[in-house]
């Protein structure tokens, strides 16, 4: 199975895709962020809610768990 890595700059897109794929988004009080978190991370993404645009952070890392998952599956 041939998986493709997702560009998009659509922001609840990408939030779906990451709730999806097992992770929690979390809102920071008063600030507009929100900590993308996932156990597979040592370290939550720190993103700003208030933008248009999806950081390029965020997206290698929702692609590296879209082809973690695509690996566990090809057995």
């Amino acid at each position: 199975m041939n998986i493709q890595p997702i560009h998009t700059s659509n922001g609840r897109q990408v939030e779906r895709l990451w709730l999806l794929l097992g992770g929690q988004v979390l809102p920071v009080r008063r600030t507009g962020e929100k900590f993308f978190i996932h156990e597979l991370f040592i370290s939550p993404l720190r993103i700003n809610g208030r933008r248009d645009d999806v950081p390029a952070k965020l997206l290698s890392r929702v692609n590296q768990l879209i082809r973690m998952s695509a690996a566990n599956d090809e057995k």
